[in-house]
């Protein structure tokens, strides 16, 4: 008995002998139907830091149609350190064109291409193009205009960001259909019974899940990062600007955020400490990138990409933390 209605509705072309060979492993793991959805995908990568470099790998070698590259950041030699796609001679020019070379190498099947746009010039007229957009980016008001754009056309977000030691991805999905594979086995029967089901999930947007109010939460069961968030979002809401370490008047703002919403959620006081702390260091480690870091997150990310594009499994839903001082990721779902 199977259900594989999403299938169904997408024209499926037929994989080459070549392709098939190439990307035997996938097919084992998620079947014809989803490797040809990841064949007809063009991915939007806008941001191409470190983390960035982890994620396209990851995508690139799942077989896809196409990747466009948006960034305009000249590379430095703090960009070097570890970063999947740059060499000293990279230097000096521009982070997207630099990183072409090295993608291609990867995967020669998939068609590269470098945009050379503005992030803030961007609009939901561009994105249009694409099956789905991943934007790294800390300017948090950048990333919920992302998100309202991709909502109004249906495309799905995922916008990322790591800050040293820790994490984060945000997906928005909208409202998405996605098939699970599942097993029965009878007792009378030898084989099990293999059924393709089909299911639907919401998710909320970045503006609602940045909106949270502390009160909802249970602060013994949720990251002390999701807090940090939504503080970091609310200061540049206010604000138009992201914070700084070294800015005394932005680290006044931010203590005075976090007590209002202690005591808009009365929770206690003293918990003020733990908040500010942890809200500072993504703010000090707001540019800083380190290798174990990216590639844990990146290969998640890139994993999450991979199944919004064959719609194959469970998503996560909708918010990751990563703390590489535990070694520990939450999933954190804001309704």
């Amino acid at each position: 008995m199977t259900n594989d209605s999403l299938g169904a509705k997408e024209p499926v072309n037929q994989l080459t002998d070549y392709e098939a060979a190439l990307y035997d492993r996938g097919i084992r793991l998620w079947g014809v139907d989803a490797q040809n959805r990841l064949r007809q995908a063009k991915v939007l990568f806008i941001g191409i830091n470190s983390l960035m470099s982890e994620i396209i790998k990851n995508t690139v070698l799942a077989g896809i149609d196409s990747i466009t590259l948006i960034d305009n950041h000249i590379v430095t030699i703090q960009d070097l350190s570890c970063h999947l796609f740059l060499t000293h001679d990279s230097i000096g020019k521009k982070r997207a064109d630099e990183s072409v070379q090295s993608i291609t190498e990867l995967n020669p099947l998939v068609k590269v291409h470098v945009v050379d746009k503005e992030i803030e010039s961007i609009d939901k007229e561009f994105l249009q193009a694409y099956t789905i957009v991943c934007l790294n980016a800390f300017d948090l008001n950048l990333v919920s205009k992302f998100d309202t754009f991709c909502r109004e056309i249906n495309i799905p977000l995922i916008a990322t960001h790591s800050f040293g030691l820790y994490g984060f991805f945000f997906s928005d999905l909208s409202d998405f259909e996605y098939i699970k594979k599942t097993e029965k086995k009878e007792k009378d029967q030898e084989e099990p019974v293999i059924e393709y089901v089909n299911h639907k999930v919401s998710f909320p947007s970045f503006e609602t899940a940045m909106n949270i109010q502390w009160s909802k939460t249970n602060p013994r069961r949720t990251s002390p990062l999701l807090y940090a968030l939504t503080v970091l979002y609310q200061f540049e809401q206010s604000t138009k600007s992201i914070p700084s370490i070294e800015n005394p008047s932005h680290l006044s703002k931010i203590l005075e955020i976090i007590d209002g919403k202690l005591s808009a959620s009365q929770m206690p006081s003293s918990e003020q400490e733990k908040y500010l702390h942890i809200t500072n260091l993504l703010i000090k480690h707001q540019n800083h990138e380190i290798a174990p870091t990216c590639a844990v997150l990146g290969g998640i990310v890139g994993a999450e990409i991979i199944k919004i594009i064959s719609k194959n499994n469970h998503v996560l839903n909708n918010i990751f933390f990563y703390d590489n001082t535990k070694g520990t990721g939450v999933v954190e779902t804001m309704n």
